[in-house]
């Protein structure tokens, strides 16, 4: 009857020390007849395991129940296991269970076509370098284009490459390398004459001087840069279909549930096809160039992404727009007020007059859009906080939850100003453990105090969230790793870089979590496993929590969960 069935909810609620257990499980109807109680079937269940919800009310929990991809009790395993009569129910052994890491800033289409890409991510000398790009030359057609990614000539003494590096080896297809923060890149003879490229081209880095005659050395920076990548043949819809299938696979593996994607409008293509066809295993927020917003705000008009606001579901949302301000670090091309300690002279400007920006970013704004903004260096940093504070100026405050990505190099008192105007800190943590090595160099140990300034910002009460920007920038667990120690890679600081940024471990697992949905308005849904919330879960071998910081990066993922499918499992055994 349906009153044995209240009483048996009630004491299940009263088990699981759920309060509003039944009202989650049962539909209520009434039409002026007795109250009908409509039990909800449970599908999935996690139980005898060491839950962290996120949730400052109630952190632990040892069971969770889903219904139809969101979470609808959580308690006690014998509770829950009442609750799942005819569900898939996961014994987790004791083991770490999670909300799904959220990364805040990545490129996902940029895995590519591992047979058309060279990684050069450890090439350490020359020699590395042009082995690697040989190899991959001859196993490709002749004439092809074949594209690399992920140099830092910082590895091999801080030389750029040089196009002679692989003409003779290359003579008959064209090459684009990328440097590892995709501020400039290295192209051959044959690709710079593909792309029209000649001395004297804004971007086009030469060598030589009036007198001997310029030659280029194949380094693009800027329009050069972009002249040459427009040139590459667009790759066909199978292909990045393809790609975008092996970023899904390789975030479940990371146990990354959602990412917020910084791309342009051939990307939003490959991710609709993908939601369309029902293929999407990973939550995707998305974020196009500020220049485009007219074109956002008419498909948002026109509620091209469906849902009830236009801007998509939990699978795709779109409404935010994002801009470059400078550049980066290893090719100096991040903007400075001081110049760098290692190249007197020079400080970098802004990488894009703000003039020109600050209208689109007031025009964006005021349609309702989140505006991201990336920035380097402290100048930089300094030029999106002005920008914010404009915009808050002309359209008064609300919650814009305007954002700065990376946000690495920071004035002291810019600290205080992302706290007191509430713009919010998309870092990557990993860049600490990479760039760590060679910051005290390039910008002295005074300015290395607010690089990377994690704490700082925390304890000056500003939202930090974190990301990788995807590839070999470390998964989540590596950027927590990165956060708590701040051990750069060359091992030279076991007590870690500018130590007094460490974080905590929850600290850092908020940031990929709680902070992290709280940065693209989705804090309703996901980043926190309590009820009515997404069940987008990860499921570690040890407890993250509380293992020596030297074996977090060995604490591996045995199964990720995405809205109550499983999308990784290497925590049970493969049947036969």
């Amino acid at each position: 009857s349906t009153t044995h069935m209240a009483r048996r909810l009630t004491r299940i609620a009263r088990q699981a020390g759920v309060a509003c257990l039944v009202a989650v499980c049962l539909t209520f109807v009434s039409c002026g007849n007795p109250v009908e109680l409509i039990p909800v079937s449970v599908n999935l269940a996690i139980v005898n395991g060491h839950i962290w919800t996120g949730d400052p009310a109630r952190p632990w929990v040892d069971a969770l129940a889903v219904t139809d991809g969101r979470i609808v009790a959580v308690g006690t395993s014998d509770a829950i296991e009442l609750l799942a009569d005819d569900a898939e129910v996961i014994d987790v052994r004791q083991r770490l269970v999670l909300p799904g890491f959220i990364d805040t800033h990545t490129h996902l289409l940029d895995l590519g076509d591992p047979t058309n890409t060279v990684n050069l991510a450890t090439a350490r000398s020359r020699r590395q370098f042009v082995t690697r790009v040989a190899d991959a030359a001859n196993n490709r057609p002749t004439g092809t284009w074949l594209l690399g990614r992920e140099w830092d000539q910082r590895l091999w003494g801080d030389t750029l490459p040089h196009r002679d590096w692989i003409d003779a080896i290359s003579p008959d297809h064209p090459i684009w390398l990328v440097q590892r923060d995709r501020q400039l890149g290295l192209a051959n003879s044959v690709a710079l004459e593909q792309a029209g490229i000649v001395v004297g081209d804004p971007g086009a880095h030469t060598t030589g001087d009036d007198a001997t005659g310029l030659t280029l050395t194949g380094i693009l920076t800027g329009t050069a840069m972009q002249r040459l990548e427009a040139a590459i043949p667009a790759p066909p819809p199978a292909a990045r279909d393809r790609a975008l299938d092996r970023a899904l696979g390789e975030a479940a593996v990371r146990g990354v549930t959602s990412v917020h994607h910084i791309g342009d409008w051939d990307d939003l293509e490959v991710f609709s096809r993908a939601r369309r066809a029902g293929r999407l295993s990973l939550r995707i927020y998305a974020a196009v160039p500020i220049d485009t917003w007219v074109r956002l705000d008419r498909a948002l008009g026109a509620r091209a992404f469906g849902g009830p606001d236009g801007r998509g579901d939990d699978w795709l949302r779109v409404g935010a727009v994002h801009v470059d301000l400078d550049g980066s670090l290893v090719a100096r091309t991040a903007a400075f007020d001081a110049p760098y300690a290692d190249a007197p002279g020079v400080s970098a400007r802004l990488g894009v007059d703000i003039d020109t920006i600050r209208p689109l970013a007031l025009a964006a704004d005021a349609a309702g859009m989140q505006v991201l903004v990336e920035a380097v260096g402290d100048r930089a940093n300094e030029a999106a906080l002005d920008l914010h504070q404009q915009i808050v100026d002309r359209h008064d405050a609300r919650d814009r939850r305007f954002r700065v990505e990376l946000a690495q190099h920071l004035h002291p008192v810019d600290v205080a100003r992302f706290a007191t105007s509430g713009v919010l800190a998309s870092a990557l943590p990993y860049s600490t453990l990479h760039d760590g090595r060679w910051i005290n160099r390039q910008l002295g140990a005074e300015r290395a105090r607010t690089s990377f300034p994690f704490r700082a910002l925390l304890d000056a009460g500003a939202i930090v969230s974190f990301g990788s920007g995807w590839l070999d920038r470390g998964t989540p667990i590596d950027g927590i790793y990165a956060a708590v120690t701040r051990r750069t890679l060359d091992g030279l600081h076991p007590q870690g870089w500018v130590p007094q940024q460490r974080l905590s471990v929850e600290e850092a697992l908020r940031a990929y979590t709680t902070a992290a949905a709280y940065a693209s308005f989705e804090e309703e849904t996901k980043g926190v496993l309590t009820v009515g919330q997404l069940a987008d879960l990860v499921i570690l071998d040890r407890d993250l929590l509380t293992v020596p910081s030297n074996d977090i990066p060995i604490v591996r993922v045995l199964m990720t969960v995405v809205g109550g499918q499983i999308v990784f499992d290497r925590l049970r055994p493969t049947e036969s």
